[in-house]
């Protein structure tokens, strides 16, 4: 999710059975998040994706983005082997 000005403030997953809208709704009951969330971008995963590469992606993208050290606050999982993760067909 990015602010007015399109920095990133949050960056996360909606896996489960909330699903991507009902997981905005749920951070929309906090008042900094209504306050600072103004655009969500969403990168759609299969569903058959295993919990551990979903985290692992995750993780990537925080890496990507430089999150881990813009966002020293928050965390993310572990990056390691997501690509042999991601790739990995169920």
């Amino acid at each position: 999710m990015v602010d007015a000005e399109g920095r990133i403030v949050w960056l996360g997953m909606a896996a489960g059975f909330l699903g991507v809208a009902g997981r905005i709704m749920q951070h929309r009951t906090e008042l900094w998040k209504r306050r600072a969330f103004d655009r969500v971008f969403v990168a759609e995963a299969r569903e058959t994706i295993t919990r551990p590469a979903l985290a692992a992606a995750e993780g990537w993208a925080a890496d990507a983005l430089n999150l881990r050290t813009r966002m020293p606050h928050r965390t993310w999982p572990d990056s390691t082997n997501w690509s042999a993760l991601v790739s990995t067909r169920s």
